[in-house]
C-alpha cells in the first residue's frame, strides 16, 4: 500500500507528498492551460508513470531472469486533444534499446513490457504508440 498527500500551493501549483519516502513533487498547469509550465503537469506525470512504469518492469522481468537490464532509456511525447474536452489523445513512445543486447533479450524485454500496471489501468481511449530503436539510431 502506498499513501500521497497532494495540496493546492495556489497560483495553479499543486504539491503532492509521498509518504514513505517524504519525497515531493511539485506540479503546474501547462503554459497552454493557464499556467506557466514551470513543473511537470498533471498530464505529464500520467505520462511519466507510463515511462517509468515500462522501463520498470522490464528491468525487473530482467532481473527475475538473471540479468539486468542497462542503458535503456525511452522519449514520450504528450499529444493532448484540441477540443473543449480537454484529455491525453496520444502518447507516442520510443524506447531505445542498447546495441549489446540480443534478440532473445529484445524480445524478452518486449514481451515483459506488456505487463506494465500502469498501461493495463489506462483508457481504451488513450492511444499509446511504441516504437522501439537501437540506441545507434539515435541522433545526439
Amino acid at each position: 500500500m502506498s499513501k500521497i498527500t497532494c495540496s493546492y500551493l495556489g497560483d495553479l501549483k499543486c504539491e503532492a507528498k509521498h509518504l514513505q519516502s517524504g519525497n515531493i513533487i511539485r506540479t503546474d498547469a501547462p503554459t497552454d492551460h493557464c499556467g506557466k509550465g514551470e513543473n511537470f503537469s498533471p498530464t505529464d506525470l500520467l505520462a511519466t508513470s507510463l515511462g517509468s512504469c515500462l522501463l520498470t518492469i522490464m528491468s525487473i522481468k530482467a532481473r527475475s531472469n538473471g540479468w539486468e537490464l542497462k542503458n535503456i532509456y525511452l522519449d514520450i511525447e504528450k499529444i493532448m486533444t484540441k477540443n473543449n474536452e480537454r484529455r491525453i489523445a496520444q502518447l507516442k513512445i520510443d524506447i531505445y534499446i542498447p546495441d549489446d543486447l540480443s534478440k532473445d533479450k529484445i524480445d524478452f524485454i518486449k514481451n515483459a513490457s506488456e505487463d506494465c500496471p500502469v498501461t493495463r489501468n489506462l483508457s481504451d481511449s488513450l492511444e499509446i504508440k511504441v516504437n522501439w530503436h537501437n540506441q545507434n539510431t539515435l541522433q545526439k
